[in-house]
């Protein structure tokens, strides 16, 4: 049997959807014995209750974008050498990354090691790392229809890979108001104190609020009953079945509440290359219907209210999932 080669990167905006395609693969018949994960330090995390095999490396990374790379090539290379020793003995089957600065890489390894090249782009503006490498890719896997920043040669609108099960029906069936913040896998101060405000805010006191406050938030200065916090949830299904409206950062993974029709408020990254990104795919969503842009607490609770009064009102965005159709591609490389 040869082997699928994934490459995944950082947070777990590139890492997650690695480990759903896994998880669709395996469900279908596909070995994990035949699967290996090449990522660094901060995706190796996401991976310490699997037994897929896994390579962790030290990969260059950029702040400044095409020049800052420029300037560490000769890491670059020598990252792409040190994993095409480790993998050129193996009959691979294919090469599939998320994007990030990893991407480069396994887009050289693909033509050095002469394999089929998959990418999968979360977001509607591709990212730099995705952009340089879909000249080689056989496909590019997109989230959002007419995906920007990126060669349209070899396009192939998947949707997004979800981080749920998504044969699964949501059905809410709590009585009681709930409503979701999350700022992503790193967390977001901004989203955390949109959350604190919230909680501490008298008018609301009868709203249940889930908070996801990611890395290095202490959620114990909230005081009240109706009030949970985690620092990270696997299990999103059971986050989703219990919220009726979600605010959270704009990032690929807002396609996942729209996928199960619940409402957002989206505050979308300032900073960085993020932020345009993250502005676009809010601006899909808000004309898709499926989301609200909101800047400031004020905000919130005007577009909250606002739902408030029409929450009878049934949405549906059809969002459709990627999970599936690019497990099929995948499995057929394989097989």
């Amino acid at each position: 049997m040869s082997k699928a080669v994934f490459f995944c990167v950082g947070t777990g905006g590139h890492v997650l959807p690695v480990l759903n395609i896994v998880k669709t693969i395996s469900k279908k018949g596909i070995n994990e014995s035949d699967i290996l994960v090449i990522t660094d330090k901060r995706g190796e995390k996401y991976f310490s209750e699997s037994s897929l095999e896994i390579i962790t490396y030290p990969f260059v990374s950029s702040t400044k974008g095409i020049l800052g790379y420029f300037f560490k090539m000769f890491k670059i290379v020598i990252s792409v050498f040190v994993i095409f020793k480790r993998l050129r003995k193996l009959n691979i089957s294919f090469i599939f990354t998320t994007g990030a600065y990893i991407a480069p890489v396994a887009a050289v390894l693909s033509v050095m090691l002469k394999t089929k090249f998959y990418i999968q782009e979360q977001n509607i503006f591709a990212g730099l790392g995705n952009k340089v490498s879909a000249f080689c890719a056989d496909s590019v896997f997109t989230s959002f229809p007419n995906t920007e920043n990126i060669s349209q040669k070899n396009i192939d609108f998947s949707g997004p890979v979800l981080n749920l099960d998504v044969a699964k029906i949501r059905d809410n069936t709590n009585s009681s108001f709930t409503i979701g913040f999350q700022g992503g896998s790193q967390g977001s101060k901004e989203i955390n104190d949109l959350a604190v405000k919230f909680a501490n805010d008298p008018i609301y006191e009868n709203i249940e609020i889930i908070h996801i406050v990611g890395k290095s938030h202490d959620s114990s200065i909230i005081k009240r009953t109706n009030y949970v916090s985690y620092d990270f949830i696997d299990n999103m299904d059971s986050y989703y079945d219990s919220i009726d409206i979600q605010v959270s950062r704009a990032g690929g993974g807002s396609l996942e509440a729209a996928f199960l029709n619940i409402p957002q408020l989206l505050v979308p990254y300032k900073h960085g290359t993020t932020s345009q990104h993250q502005l676009l795919n809010a601006e899909f969503l808000e004309k898709k219907g499926a989301a609200k842009i909101i800047t400031s607490y004020e905000e919130l609770k005007t577009m909250l209210n606002s739902y408030l009064d029409d929450k009878l009102s049934k949405l549906e965005f059809n969002i459709k999932a990627g999970n599936d159709h690019i497990g099929e591609v995948l499995i057929n490389e394989i097989n």
